[in-house]
């Protein structure tokens, strides 16, 4: 089977100076993450909010939240590897919560990372220079 992979959000030109633009990358990972989340408040916010991660064995805790969206995850990978559905007749979603998070390992600089919530297990998409 052939697969075409697009980027969603191409890479921006970042320039620091007028005349030695630098281009921002964002690569791909789809590794798994441990994650824990703010706890829903009775008003509402912050349900489900990235708080910090473990990736690669290093945790990051979450500086801000730039955004967040829905896409549609990649359900056609999972169509003929004989995954059984989580319930009778239940099918995984084809949509994924994703956020946009500024985060800080122990140490090092702050980096911008892509994270999705994909049913019941969170993935780092994209890391971004």
């Amino acid at each position: 089977m052939l697969e075409q992979m697009f980027e969603l959000f191409p890479a921006a030109v970042v320039s620091r100076s007028p005349t030695a633009p630098e281009v921002a990358m964002a690569h791909r990972h789809d590794d798994p993450l441990v994650v824990t989340t703010h706890a829903p408040s009775p008003t509402g916010g912050r349900d489900g909010t990235p708080r910090t991660f473990v990736w690669r064995g290093r945790r990051h805790t979450v500086c801000a939240v730039l955004d967040t969206w829905q896409e549609r995850r990649p359900w056609w990978r999972a169509v003929g590897q004989g995954d059984a559905p989580s319930t009778a007749g239940a099918h995984p979603a084809t949509e994924r919560r994703v956020w946009r998070v500024e985060a800080r390992p122990p140490v090092g600089p702050v980096g911008v990372f892509d994270l999705a919530r994909d049913d019941d297990h969170w993935l780092l998409l994209r890391a971004h220079d």
